[in-house]
Order: structure tokens, then C-alpha cells, then sequence
């Protein structure tokens, strides 16, 4: 590695190795960044990340992003940018405000004064606007390019820039004649075009990045004649110039970006396929009145990941969750955060009508998030800005600084240069790299040439080619045909040779799928191998022991499994109609300490009865539930400010290899129902548990059957490395994979440790994770798209190699169904009967087989992202989502229908084995291949 990576890859490890130094804080109350060249859990680990930056390397910018995302959201912020700085050159309403022109050199007075009078109708409207860009992630999980604003480099983006460029954008402009530049800075290549003199009568152009009033008297007089084309056009310099940004950014290091954001609020573009966060001036009455200058946007629309809607409908809300901006940001009221929101202050910056800092929310403690709060409340003008950290490497904020080059004739010009790359961390000098924009022929085919097909998102077809190239490359190996169709989203009964059949038709997409076409080997492994515990799982005892185990866990004495409860602001509610039908009635207290004990028990007794006392352990990971703003109507909460009081609870099977562990993973805690909640609904603001039968004690039960399975194994001595069973607390709101953050912060940190049923401790801080399977909604065979669930795998090569294991196990297990379905005990039978309530198991059915979909993180169907899962994929850690094929807009989720009445038996058996069969695959392999470091991409 160069020089200037290893310094990276030594920053972040330092700023993370230690006790509480890499807080991870729950996505409703900052949204990480993501990370690019490593994550905080592999800092030198390339595989484990989508995007690649090194020196060597630059970052990488993919194709789809290029085709999909970029082009035609640079195209619209290119439009909107010219429109309205065309109204400001042709002297029409635009809306600029008085406190960005007033005071501003790039528009003194002798220029407004012109274009009110319509003196500049000469001027096309060249705009050179250099922006800040950089990925940011939003509460889908989904990575997407966003306008952070201008760049904070400054108006003079010469990077890239030589004379023959400039001499072509002299052309496309139409300025004619011969042109100079007038700049400071200036590259030294381009020297010899810099203006000696004042003399321009011989002059066509003159290209320059200094504002209007700062140019000389001869250049100003001869442009204001119309004789002189200045490029880029004068008014396009107003955001680089805003004298009251440039003393904000004393304070906010980057406020320069802040004037070219509010040209965009989000509520205006919301259709820009480059994400733009909301930004504006919100006005707190404080009873003073006079008369403000600046633009309001006092509404913000609250997004969450638990909203009935697809994962990639859009980037704005769907306008049924407005706040004052104020509310959205500081309150606690319970009305005002309802039951999937909390105060987003972390994620603005907030500053006073006199331009003096009043919030850095990312970079901001506690105290000063209150003060804020306190400050806003008691009245005035503020300016504020969403602001999602953008991608890091290492601990270094990236940007990329891309000059946007259009005008008002000839829209946005492709042939400029492509900026330059910042890595960026304070107090110390930035990182300059390059873009690089990635041009893999098959992957630039895929990206450009494939057209939507009915019924599918308009990306579907790309994305399955770009699958089968990706995981070609992470696996190292031709894939099997069933390997492939896994990954394919195509129609249900179409086969892969009839799909590469279509795009072999195509004159565009042929080369594509002969390309795509070596990317399988028929002559692969099909079997996927000999079953290994399948064989113990496949009886009708299995099955009624999941049954019983998710009935007592969802119906019996363990009913309020929320992290939170209890709920002071409960008193006097009754839930309404939904509660009633359910029997429920509100009452105090919380059953997770109680239904933890039970899971202790569970497994004390399975170690006895497996003759590994001493060996295998169940444990706590004890943790404190920290926030930055107070909810002391929350019991939960309040119990934690006296002590650590939330635990994850790990049943530790050990292998031969005590330095590595496989994690397989649920969460024991249970969501708030909706129906018992939002008044639309019936409900009147109660707050009370599901019982969760499939939410998630399907997976609960998963965890408590692999002991089972996982423990002999171990007393044989064939687990190759530990096992940690690990029953995540707080997945659900408001706790918000409160469980998984603190597992995964503590893995970063190098300083998680156990505490013994004993209180003595055990510590686990130099045991490497190599790989994760979280389990979450494992027991609801949908209506729509029957006997599919999803595989699906976190980012990076890593995580896609366990996948494959699961893919494995899945046809391993549906093998074995054919099997045993056609045995005396089970032939001619049908699919498991739903049963009214967990009394008694349905009677016997056949064995299901299943059809895994390996559904990669960023596609749209993947629910990785909500999940603990999406949690272990942030920090770098290898990991595979077992769930249900999701429906979002099913009843028997977050409501009182999640129950015994709603679990598919033969579905939950078939899937509980497939997940406990592919834990025993990667726990007992020798030289699990996880997580190799791979250098370069290869080139298809």
C-alpha cells in the first residue's frame, strides 16, 4: 500500500481501537456514512465494501451509479440551476435572496442594476459550478449519491482543466474568438493563457472564477457592452461569494456548500436521482415580528424504514408524516416522535440568523444538543440543513469535487474534466485523489444497454447482470446454474438459459449474455453436497418442538418485550377496537428480564444434557441504552440512567479454534402494534407489545434448536471455530437494533466481554467474527410469491460467500424434502394447516421445499436493511439474512394478528433447518473463506 493508505488504514484503527470510541448510534438518531476501501471492523479488508479508493485505485465510481443516478441527476440539477440563474440575468423574479446578493461581489450593484433594465440578454448563461458530492446513506440502507452543496474547495475548480478542454468549452460555448483566464491559483499548464494587461479589445472570452466586482474596470466594462463573454457567467459565482457563509464557515468548516443547497430544497426535486437533502430557514415565532429575508422551509417530511412502502419508491417521504422543523428536530413529546421516529438533531446543522453556529449536529456531545433545543425554543430565525455524513474512508470524510458545466443553449456540456477527490479529516491536510469512472465493457452494457421489463423496477434487468458479474468475481469460481438463478429476478418459470436466450436476441445485449453466460459452469456441483444435520431435523418431532417453543414464547407468561416498557403515557388507554378483539389490556412493567432468564435455563439445561458443562456457557453482554435527548416516560430508558441494564444473551459453543466464531443471531424483543396505536387505524396512542410469534420468536426458536444440534458437534470436536448463539435485544423501536449496535460497537472497539451467570467475566475482545447469519421473520409463508424466502447477504465478498453456503443448504434440505415426502408417514399429504391459536400443532404435512432468493443489500427487495443485519454489514462483518419473503403491507406484522393464527409450520420447519444446517456448514468448514483481501476488479 501507498503511503497515504496506510495512513488511513492506521487512522482508523486508532480512532476506533479502544472502550467506547466508535459510538454507533441508531439510524433515527444519525445515519452512518458509508464506507468506502474498509470498514471500521477490517480497515485494510477492500472485499468487505461495494466501492474501492486508494491511490492506485482513486474511487471508484460504478457504471449503474454513471447511467442510473448520476447522469440524469446531474442533467436536472444542471436544468434547475440555469433556469433560475437565467431569471436572475434577464432581470425576472427568481429566488434569490436579498441576503445572498446583498454585499456579494459576484453581483454588485452595477451588474443587478443591468439586468433589471435588460443589459445582459447578451450573457448565454454559462455556468462552471463546482459541486460537493459525495455518498450518504440514507434509513433504507440505501447508498446514493447527494448534493452536499457547492464545493467548500471554492469556485475555482482548475483541477483537470488543460488548454485544449478549455479551448473546446471556449467553442461549445459559442463565445468565439480568442480567450484568456484571470484567476489566482492558476495551474501552471495554463500559464501562458493567463491575462497580462487589461487590454481585451481582441478578446472573445474570458474565463475566470474571480467575482464580477474584483475584475478589472476594462474586463467589467467590456462584458457589460456585450463585446466580452465571461465564463462561466458572473451570476453563477453568487454562491461561492455569500460574505455572511464565509464567516459561518470559521465556525462550520464546510458552510460554503450551504448557499448552492438552498437553490434545492428537497420538497422541490424530489424526483433528482441524486439524493438532496432539505435545507432552508425555519422562523420560530418569538412574538418580535419584522421582516425576514430569507427563504422558509418550515416543514420537514419524517422518513422511516417501517413505512408500508416499497424500499425504492423514492427519495422523499409519502406526505403523511409532516413536522414543524423544530418538532422534528428537538421534541420528545410521545405524540410528536409516535412510534418509529426520534429528534434528528444529530443530523442538521443549525446556525442564527446572524450567521453564528448554533448546532454541528454529527460532530455535537449532548450538552450541546440541549442548548440548541433551548436556544431554538425560545424564538427567532435559524438556518438549518439536513445533513447525512457522507462517505468515509477510515475515519476521512470523501468528497468528490465534480465542476457541473452547462448553459442555457446547449444544457450540460459531458466533455469537462472530473474534478478531484478529497479525503478529509480536520486539522490535517486532505488526501487528493481521482475519480475514477469505471468503464468494464459488460458492465457498461448492463448499465446502458438493457431495457425495463412490465412488472419489474426499472433497473431489474442491469441489476441482474450485474449480480451474476459481481458474484462471479466475490466467489472466485464459475457459478452453478442454480447459483445464478438464485440471484435472477426474472419471471417465476423461466429458466437462465431462456433468460440469456432474450438478451442474446438483442444486437445491443448479445456480447452481454455470452459474457454473462461464462460466468456458469453446467458443470458445477449442482447437490450442493451431503446433508450434515438435515437428517436429525426432518421428523415430525422437530416440528411440534418449533410449534410449542414459539407458543410459549409468544403466549405465555412473557407479554410485555419491549425495551422501553413500561409506558407512563399509557395510562388510561385502552388500544381500541383491535386491542379488544385481541384480549389485550395495558399493564405495567416489562417481561424481558423474566424472558431472558427463560432463554438462560433453555440453554443450562441443553449444555447438561449434551455433557458440556464447562466447556459451553451461556452469558450476558451487558450494555447501558444511551441517548442523546431524555424519554423519562419511557421505563426502559429510565432504568438504564441508574445502571447498564440491557442484555444480549450468548449461548458460547466452542470449536477447535477459539480465536474465530460464526454469530447466529435473533432478537427476543417484540414492536409496538400499530393498530393499538395510530388512531387511523383504531387505535388511541397505546403502546403496547406483539406477542411476536412470528416477530420474531420464529427466530428465537431457530437459535434454541441449533443448541441442540451445535452442542454434540462440539463435544465430538468437529466445530472448526466457536459458535456464539446471540440473542439481540432492542431490534425494535425505540430501542432500534439497540442490541446489534452495542455487539457490533464493542467488535470494533476490540473490547467486548461477557459476564457469567456467576457475575465473573469472560473476555472475547481478540476473537475475530468471521461471520454472521441473522435471523428475523422466519415463520409467515406470504400469499403473495409462496415457498420463496430471501438469502439475503450484507456487502462485499464476504457476505456473499456465506450466502452461498445457504444456497447450499437450501437445496441440500429441498433434496431431502422430495425425500421424505414420498415416505409412507407423509406421501399424498398437503401443505401445514394455519391453526386459530398455539393449542396444538397442525396436523402432518409434507415436507415444503423452499426457492432461496439470494437477494444482494442494495437491491430493492433485499430487507437486509431492516434488520440487526444491516448492522453487522455497516461496521465490515460477513453477514447472511435469513427472512420470510417480506411483505410490507401484510396484516400479522407490527399489529395484534402476529400470532400463532399467522405461522405456516411447514414453511417455518423448512426454513429453521435450512439456517441451523448452514450455521453447522460455516462453523464446522476448515479455512472458512470469508473475507480475502482483493486488490483490483476484474475487468469484464
Amino acid at each position: 500500500m501507498t503511503e497515504s493508505w496506510q495512513q488511513i488504514v492506521a487512522e482508523a484503527r486508532a480512532a476506533a481501537h479502544g472502550e467506547g470510541r466508535f459510538p454507533l448510534r441508531a439510524y433515527s438518531e444519525l445515519m452512518p456514512p458509508p464506507y468506502v476501501g474498509g470498514k471500521p471492523y477490517a480497515p485494510d479488508a477492500m472485499d468487505r465494501v461495494s466501492y474501492r479508493i486508494s491511490p492506485e485505485h482513486g474511487l471508484e465510481i460504478d457504471e449503474y451509479e454513471q447511467a442510473h443516478d448520476l447522469e440524469p441527476g446531474l442533467d436536472t440539477i444542471a436544468d434547475h440551476l440555469l433556469q433560475h440563474l437565467g431569471k436572475l440575468v434577464r432581470g425576472e423574479g427568481h429566488p434569490f435572496s436579498h441576503t445572498l446578493l446583498d454585499g456579494n461581489p459576484a453581483w454588485p450593484a452595477a451588474l443587478a442594476e443591468a439586468a433589471r433594465a435588460g443589459k445582459l440578454a447578451h450573457d448565454r448563461v454559462v455556468v462552471i459550478c463546482p459541486l460537493a458530492l459525495s455518498r450518504s446513506q440514507d434509513d433504507k440502507g440505501i447508498s446514493r449519491w447527494t448534493l452536499f452543496g457547492g464545493s467548500h474547495l471554492g469556485a475555482a475548480c482548475w483541477d483537470g482543466f488543460t488548454e485544449d478542454t478549455l479551448a473546446e468549452l471556449v467553442a461549445w460555448s459559442r463565445a468565439g474568438g480568442d480567450w484568456r483566464i484571470i484567476g489566482d491559483a492558476v495551474p501552471d499548464a495554463l500559464r501562458g493563457r493567463v491575462l497580462e494587461d487589461e487590454s481585451v479589445d481582441d478578446l472573445g472570452a474570458i474565463i475566470t472564477f474571480v467575482p464580477f466586482a474584483d475584475l478589472p474596470a476594462g474586463v467589467q466594462a467590456a462584458y457589460l457592452a456585450g463585446t466580452l463573454a465571461l465564463l462561466p457567467s458572473p451570476a453563477s459565482l453568487i454562491f461561492f461569494e455569500h460574505p455572511r457563509y464565509r464567516a459561518l464557515a470559521r465556525e462550520l468548516p464546510r458552510a460554503m456548500q450551504i448557499p448552492l443547497l438552498h437553490l434545492f430544497p428537497r420538497i422541490d426535486l424530489g424526483s433528482c436521482s441524486i439524493r438532496i437533502p432539505q435545507s432552508g430557514w425555519l422562523d420560530e415565532d418569538d412574538g418580535r415580528g419584522g421582516h425576514h429575508r430569507h427563504r422558509l422551509v418550515p416543514e420537514l417530511e419524517r422518513t422511516h424504514r417501517w413505512q408500508r412502502k416499497p424500499r425504492d419508491a423514492g427519495l422523499g417521504g409519502d406526505d403523511s408524516y409532516s413536522d414543524k422543523v423544530s418538532v422534528a428536530l428537538f421534541s420528545t413529546d410521545p405524540v410528536d416522535i409516535e412510534l418509529y421516529a426520534k429528534p434528528l438533531a444529530r443530523n442538521s446543522q443549525i446556525w442564527t440568523a446572524d450567521y453564528a453556529l448554533l448546532l454541528d449536529g454529527p460532530a455535537a456531545d449532548r450538552d450541546a444538543i440541549l442548548r440548541a433545543a433551548k436556544v431554538v425554543h425560545e424564538g427567532g430565525r435559524y438556518g438549518y440543513r439536513m445533513y447525512y455524513p457522507p462517505m468515509r474512508a477510515g475515519v476521512r470524510e470523501v468528497f468528490w469535487h465534480l465542476p457541473l458545466i452547462a448553459s442555457a443553449d446547449a444544457g450540460r456540456f459531458h466533455g469537462g474534466p472530473r474534478g478531484v477527490v478529497t479525503a478529509e479529516l480536520p486539522g490535517a491536510p486532505p488526501i487528493r485523489l481521482a475519480p475514477n469512472l469505471l468503464e468494464r465493457p459488460m458492465h457498461v452494457i448492463a448499465a446502458r444497454a438493457l431495457s425495463p421489463v412490465r412488472g419489474y423496477p426499472a433497473h431489474t434487468p442491469s441489476y441482474n447482470a450485474a449480480k451474476l458479474l459481481d458474484t462471479r468475481a466475490f466467489v472466485g469460481r464459475p457459478l452453478a446454474v442454480a447459483h445464478a438463478r438464485a440471484l435472477l429476478r426474472i419471471s417465476k418459470h423461466a429458466t437462465v438459459d431462456e433468460w440469456l436466450a432474450g438478451l442474446r436476441s438483442q444486437a445491443a445485449t448479445g456480447n452481454l449474455a455470452t459474457a454473462l453466460r461464462g460466468c456458469i459452469d453446467d458443470a458445477a456441483a449442482q447437490d450442493a453436497g451431503e446433508p450434515l444435520v438435515l437428517h436429525r431435523l426432518g421428523t415430525r418431532a422437530f416440528e411440534e418442538q418449533i410449534w410449542t417453543t414459539i407458543s410459549h414464547l409468544a403466549h405465555g407468561e412473557f407479554r410485555q418485550k419491549n425495551d422501553a416498557d413500561s409506558i407512563s403515557v399509557n395510562r388510561g388507554k385502552h388500544g381500541g377496537p383491535a386491542a379488544k378483539a385481541a384480549h389485550l389490556t395495558e399493564r405495567a412493567g416489562r417481561d424481558l428480564e423474566a424472558l431472558g432468564d427463560h432463554l438462560h435455563a433453555r440453554y443450562r439445561a441443553l449444555i447438561a444434557a449434551h455433557d458440556m458443562e464447562g466447556r459451553a456457557e451461556v452469558v450476558d453482554h451487558v450494555f447501558r441504552w444511551e441517548t442523546d435527548f431524555a424519554f423519562p416516560w419511557m421505563e426502559g430508558w429510565v432504568k438504564n440512567q441508574k445502571a447498564p441494564s440491557e442484555r444480549n444473551i450468548v449461548l458460547v459453543i466452542p470449536g477447535n479454534h477459539r480465536g474465530e466464531a460464526i454469530v447466529m443471531a435473533d432478537h427476543y424483543d417484540t414492536a409496538y402494534m400499530e393498530d393499538v396505536y395510530y388512531p387511523e387505524k383504531g387505535g388511541d396512542l397505546l403502546r403496547a407489545p406483539a406477542a411476536g410469534a412470528d416477530d420474531n420468536h420464529s427466530a428465537t426458536t431457530a437459535l434454541l434448536l441449533a443448541a441442540e444440534q451445535l452442542l454434540p458437534l462440539a463435544r465430538a470436536g468437529k466445530l472448526e471455530r466457536d459458535v456464539w448463539l446471540v440473542h439481540l435485544t432492542g431490534e425494535e423501536y425505540p430501542g432500534d437494533c439497540l442490541g446489534a449496535r452495542a455487539l457490533c460497537q464493542a467488535l470494533v472497539e476490540r473490547s467486548l466481554r461477557f459476564t457469567s451467570e456467576d457475575g465473573s467475566q469472560r473476555e472475547v475482545a481478540n476473537v475475530e467474527v468471521v461471520g454472521a447469519f441473522v435471523l428475523d421473520m422466519i415463520g409467515h409463508n406470504t400469499h403473495r410469491d409462496r415457498d420463496i424466502f430471501q438469502i439475503a447477504p450484507g456487502e462485499g465478498a464476504g457476505s456473499a460467500r456465506l450466502a452461498l453456503h445457504a444456497h447450499h443448504a437450501t437445496l441440500r434440505w429441498n433434496r431431502c424434502a422430495v425425500q421424505w415426502s414420498s415416505a409412507p408417514d407423509r406421501r399424498g399429504l398437503g401443505r401445514a394447516r394455519r391453526m386459530p391459536d398455539g393449542a396444538s400443532a397442525p396436523p402432518p404435512f409434507a415436507h415444503l421445499q423452499l426457492h432461496g432468493e439470494i437477494r444482494v443489500e442494495w437491491e430493492p427487495q433485499s430487507a437486509l436493511y431492516n434488520t440487526d443485519g444491516q448492522i453487522f454489514s455497516d461496521v465490515g462483518i460477513p453477514v447472511v439474512l435469513f427472512m420470510e419473503n417480506y411483505d410490507i403491507s401484510r396484516t400479522g406484522y407490527h399489529d395484534t394478528l402476529d400470532t400463532m393464527a399467522n405461522i405456516d409450520l411447514d414453511y417455518c420447519a423448512a426454513l429453521t433447518a435450512i439456517a441451523i444446517e448452514t450455521v453447522v456448514s460455516c462453523a464446522c468448514e476448515p479455512g472458512l473463506p470469508v473475507a480475502p483481501v482483493a486488490r483490483s476488479r476484474p475487468q469484464i
